[in-house]
Protein backbone atom coordinates (compact mmCIF):
# COMPACT_ATOMS: atom_id res chain seq x y z
CA UNK A 1 0.00 0.00 0.00
CA UNK A 2 3.09 2.44 0.61
CA UNK A 3 4.32 1.72 -2.52
CA UNK A 4 1.40 2.46 -4.25
CA UNK A 5 0.74 5.31 -2.30
CA UNK A 6 3.96 7.05 -2.95
CA UNK A 7 3.44 6.15 -7.09
CA UNK A 8 0.38 7.93 -7.11
CA UNK A 9 1.30 10.74 -5.18
CA UNK A 10 4.36 11.19 -7.46
CA UNK A 11 2.19 11.53 -11.04
CA UNK A 12 0.10 13.89 -9.30
CA UNK A 13 2.05 16.12 -8.45
CA UNK A 14 4.90 15.72 -11.52
CA UNK A 15 4.91 19.83 -12.00
CA UNK A 16 5.74 20.08 -8.37
CA UNK A 17 8.68 17.47 -8.96
CA UNK A 18 10.08 20.04 -11.78
CA UNK A 19 9.69 22.97 -10.07
CA UNK A 20 12.00 21.84 -7.70
CA UNK A 21 14.55 19.98 -10.24
CA UNK A 22 14.72 24.11 -11.33
CA UNK A 23 14.65 25.29 -7.84
CA UNK A 24 17.82 23.21 -7.23
CA UNK A 25 19.64 24.23 -10.33
CA UNK A 26 19.58 27.88 -9.03
CA UNK A 27 21.00 26.71 -5.76
CA UNK A 28 23.92 24.80 -7.70
CA UNK A 29 24.51 27.90 -9.70
CA UNK A 30 24.84 30.36 -6.58
CA UNK A 31 27.26 27.80 -4.34
CA UNK A 32 29.13 27.53 -7.01
CA UNK A 33 29.42 31.48 -7.47
CA UNK A 34 29.90 32.39 -3.79
CA UNK A 35 31.23 28.97 -2.21
CA UNK A 36 30.67 29.78 1.06
CA UNK A 37 27.89 31.42 3.45
CA UNK A 38 24.90 29.30 1.83
CA UNK A 39 23.81 27.58 4.94
CA UNK A 40 20.50 29.27 5.10
CA UNK A 41 20.21 29.49 1.24
CA UNK A 42 19.98 25.49 1.48
CA UNK A 43 18.37 25.14 4.64
CA UNK A 44 15.56 27.23 3.21
CA UNK A 45 15.37 24.60 0.10
CA UNK A 46 14.95 22.24 2.63
CA UNK A 47 12.75 23.58 4.60
CA UNK A 48 10.73 24.11 1.38
CA UNK A 49 11.07 20.53 -0.09
CA UNK A 50 9.90 18.31 3.01
CA UNK A 51 7.00 21.19 3.57
CA UNK A 52 6.09 20.49 -0.05
CA UNK A 53 6.64 16.66 -0.10
CA UNK A 54 3.96 17.39 3.51
CA UNK A 55 1.49 18.73 1.45
CA UNK A 56 2.08 16.20 -1.68
CA UNK A 57 1.88 13.06 0.62
CA UNK A 58 -1.09 14.27 3.15
CA UNK A 59 -3.32 14.17 -0.03
CA UNK A 60 -3.43 10.63 0.05
CA UNK A 61 -5.04 8.70 2.74
CA UNK A 62 -1.70 5.62 2.50
CA UNK A 63 0.56 8.21 2.69
CA UNK A 64 -0.41 9.89 5.84
CA UNK A 65 2.29 8.77 8.19
CA UNK A 66 4.78 9.60 5.69
CA UNK A 67 3.97 13.17 5.69
CA UNK A 68 4.26 13.18 9.40
CA UNK A 69 7.85 12.51 9.18
CA UNK A 70 8.15 15.28 6.18
CA UNK A 71 6.47 17.83 8.31
CA UNK A 72 8.95 17.13 11.42
CA UNK A 73 11.88 17.03 8.94
CA UNK A 74 10.46 20.81 7.31
CA UNK A 75 10.05 21.92 11.63
CA UNK A 76 13.68 20.68 11.86
CA UNK A 77 15.05 22.71 8.41
CA UNK A 78 13.10 26.01 9.75
CA UNK A 79 14.49 25.96 12.81
CA UNK A 80 17.88 25.87 11.16
CA UNK A 81 17.08 28.71 8.78
CA UNK A 82 16.41 30.45 12.34
CA UNK A 83 19.40 29.59 14.27
CA UNK A 84 22.50 28.25 11.00
CA UNK A 85 24.39 25.67 13.20
CA UNK A 86 25.56 23.63 9.50
CA UNK A 87 29.44 24.66 8.45
CA UNK A 88 29.12 23.16 4.83
CA UNK A 89 32.41 22.86 3.68
CA UNK A 90 34.16 20.54 1.63
CA UNK A 91 38.07 21.62 1.80
CA UNK A 92 39.04 18.22 4.05
CA UNK A 93 36.09 16.11 3.27
CA UNK A 94 38.44 12.95 1.22
CA UNK A 95 37.78 12.46 -2.26
CA UNK A 96 36.52 9.00 -1.87
CA UNK A 97 33.76 10.10 0.44
CA UNK A 98 33.13 13.09 -2.04
CA UNK A 99 32.77 10.76 -5.36
CA UNK A 100 30.45 8.27 -3.35
CA UNK A 101 28.20 11.27 -1.88
CA UNK A 102 28.24 13.14 -5.18
CA UNK A 103 26.92 10.05 -6.64
CA UNK A 104 24.27 9.76 -4.55
CA UNK A 105 23.26 12.92 -4.97
CA UNK A 106 22.60 12.54 -8.86
CA UNK A 107 20.71 9.34 -8.38
CA UNK A 108 18.84 10.94 -6.17
CA UNK A 109 17.77 13.95 -8.90
CA UNK A 110 17.38 10.73 -11.26
CA UNK A 111 14.90 8.87 -9.40
CA UNK A 112 13.74 6.81 -11.26
CA UNK A 113 10.34 4.85 -11.36
CA UNK A 114 8.39 7.65 -10.28
CA UNK A 115 8.02 9.76 -13.48
CA UNK A 116 6.12 7.93 -16.01
CA UNK A 117 6.92 7.96 -19.29
CA UNK A 118 8.65 11.51 -19.47
CA UNK A 119 11.95 11.83 -18.34
CA UNK A 120 13.15 11.32 -14.70
CA UNK A 121 16.16 13.71 -14.76
CA UNK A 122 13.47 16.81 -14.84
CA UNK A 123 10.78 14.68 -13.13
CA UNK A 124 11.88 12.90 -10.71
CA UNK A 125 9.80 13.22 -7.64
CA UNK A 126 12.35 15.47 -5.55
CA UNK A 127 10.32 17.58 -2.84
CA UNK A 128 7.23 15.14 -3.78
CA UNK A 129 8.19 12.09 -1.68
CA UNK A 130 10.94 10.98 0.56
CA UNK A 131 13.46 9.01 -0.44
CA UNK A 132 14.70 11.32 -2.92
CA UNK A 133 14.62 14.31 -0.72
CA UNK A 134 16.17 12.27 2.18
CA UNK A 135 18.81 11.26 0.13
CA UNK A 136 20.09 14.71 -1.49
CA UNK A 137 19.57 15.95 1.77
CA UNK A 138 22.25 12.90 3.33
CA UNK A 139 23.99 13.49 0.80
CA UNK A 140 24.79 17.13 0.99
CA UNK A 141 25.33 16.45 4.61
CA UNK A 142 27.91 13.40 4.39
CA UNK A 143 29.99 15.17 2.12
CA UNK A 144 30.03 18.44 4.15
CA UNK A 145 33.10 18.94 6.52
CA UNK A 146 34.08 19.63 9.17
CA UNK A 147 30.82 19.63 11.37
CA UNK A 148 27.09 19.91 10.56
CA UNK A 149 23.81 20.09 12.45
CA UNK A 150 23.58 16.68 14.47
CA UNK A 151 19.93 17.21 15.32
CA UNK A 152 19.16 17.74 11.80
CA UNK A 153 21.89 14.77 10.16
CA UNK A 154 21.21 12.32 13.48
CA UNK A 155 16.97 12.53 12.29
CA UNK A 156 17.95 12.11 8.25
CA UNK A 157 19.84 9.62 8.49
CA UNK A 158 17.11 7.73 11.12
CA UNK A 159 13.86 8.79 8.98
CA UNK A 160 15.93 7.40 6.08
CA UNK A 161 16.84 4.41 7.36
CA UNK A 162 13.30 3.50 8.00
CA UNK A 163 12.11 4.65 4.76
CA UNK A 164 14.74 3.16 2.75
CA UNK A 165 14.59 0.02 4.48
CA UNK A 166 10.81 -0.30 4.12
CA UNK A 167 11.13 0.73 0.80
CA UNK A 168 13.65 -1.99 -0.53
CA UNK A 169 11.19 -4.67 1.16
CA UNK A 170 8.25 -3.32 -0.87
CA UNK A 171 10.03 -2.31 -4.00
CA UNK A 172 13.22 -3.63 -4.45
CA UNK A 173 17.01 -1.98 -4.77
CA UNK A 174 15.86 1.29 -6.06
CA UNK A 175 16.02 2.03 -2.35
CA UNK A 176 19.25 0.65 -1.47
CA UNK A 177 21.22 3.95 -1.76
CA UNK A 178 18.80 5.56 0.68
CA UNK A 179 19.63 3.29 3.18
CA UNK A 180 23.90 3.47 2.14
CA UNK A 181 23.67 6.98 2.94
CA UNK A 182 22.06 6.53 6.45
CA UNK A 183 24.32 3.68 7.48
CA UNK A 184 27.30 6.32 6.49
CA UNK A 185 26.28 9.03 8.27
CA UNK A 186 26.28 7.22 11.47
CA UNK A 187 30.78 7.34 11.63
CA UNK A 188 30.96 10.57 10.36
CA UNK A 189 28.26 11.44 13.40
CA UNK A 190 29.93 9.34 15.65
CA UNK A 191 33.23 11.58 15.19
CA UNK A 192 35.04 8.46 13.43
CA UNK A 193 35.40 9.72 10.11
CA UNK A 194 38.72 10.71 8.69
CA UNK A 195 39.33 14.19 7.49
CA UNK A 196 42.32 16.01 5.48
CA UNK A 197 44.56 18.34 6.69
CA UNK A 198 43.56 21.68 7.32
CA UNK A 199 46.55 23.53 5.46
CA UNK A 200 45.10 26.47 6.84
CA UNK A 201 46.18 25.90 10.70
CA UNK A 202 50.07 24.69 9.89
CA UNK A 203 52.43 25.25 12.36
CA UNK A 204 53.14 29.33 12.04
CA UNK A 205 56.98 28.99 12.81
CA UNK A 206 57.55 26.87 9.75
CA UNK A 207 59.91 28.07 7.46
CA UNK A 208 57.69 28.07 4.40
CA UNK A 209 55.02 29.75 6.68
CA UNK A 210 57.96 32.31 7.76
CA UNK A 211 59.19 33.13 4.18
CA UNK A 212 55.56 33.33 3.02
CA UNK A 213 54.36 35.89 5.57
CA UNK A 214 58.22 38.14 4.64
CA UNK A 215 57.86 38.13 1.20
CA UNK A 216 53.96 39.66 1.60
CA UNK A 217 55.78 42.58 3.96
CA UNK A 218 58.47 42.87 1.28
CA UNK A 219 55.96 43.48 -1.65
CA UNK A 220 53.95 45.92 0.53
CA UNK A 221 56.97 48.00 1.78
CA UNK A 222 58.84 48.19 -1.05
CA UNK A 223 57.02 50.80 -3.10
CA UNK A 224 56.75 53.71 -0.88
CA UNK A 225 60.51 53.29 -0.01
CA UNK A 226 61.60 53.08 -3.91
CA UNK A 227 59.13 56.36 -4.61
CA UNK A 228 60.84 58.41 -1.63
CA UNK A 229 64.59 57.27 -2.63
CA UNK A 230 63.74 58.65 -6.23
CA UNK A 231 62.12 62.22 -5.13
CA UNK A 232 65.25 62.76 -2.96
CA UNK A 233 67.94 62.19 -5.92
CA UNK A 234 65.81 64.35 -8.49
CA UNK A 235 66.23 67.34 -6.16
CA UNK A 236 69.91 67.01 -5.42
CA UNK A 237 70.45 67.01 -9.50
CA UNK A 238 68.46 70.24 -9.59
CA UNK A 239 70.91 71.74 -7.15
Amino acid sequence: MWAQAQHAVAESFLLLSAGHHIAIAVVAVLLWIRRSSMERTIAVYFALAFATATVALASHRSAREMAAFAAGLSVLWCLEIAHPKNVLSFVRTPRLRLAVMGALGIFALLYPGYSGELPSFVFSPLGVILPPTLLLALALMNAASPSTNRPVHWTLAAVGLVVGTGGVFQEGWIHAPLIAASLYAVPLLLGRAKLLEDRGNTDATSVRAVHERMHKRRVLLSKPRRSSVRKLSVRKRRK
